[in-house]
């Protein structure tokens, strides 16, 4: 199993061997989470930095002393 270290710049090189069994190329984009106490990169076809797992719980903090059906309903009878 190749090993690689992680720089001063917390980078990591994928060893070559790797890339090629993945064709991953410059320019890829992976995803990076942690699994199971180790991280995980996959090869994604999405060309953009961020993928819906990010966004998951982005602005939770807006609806913290909010009673969501509460508001809901409200907006509805607005209309």
């Amino acid at each position: 199993m190749p090993l690689t270290k992680v720089s001063h710049k917390f980078q990591v090189v994928i060893p070559k061997d790797i890339r090629e069994l993945l064709g991953i190329s410059k320019g890829d984009v992976l995803q990076v989470y942690e699994k199971d106490d180790e991280i995980v990169m996959k090869k994604t076809e999405n060309k953009t930095r961020l993928s819906l797992k990010d966004l998951k719980g982005l602005g939770k903090e807006i609806w913290k002393d909010i009673d969501v059906e509460d508001y809901i309903k409200k907006e509805r009878e607005s209309w």
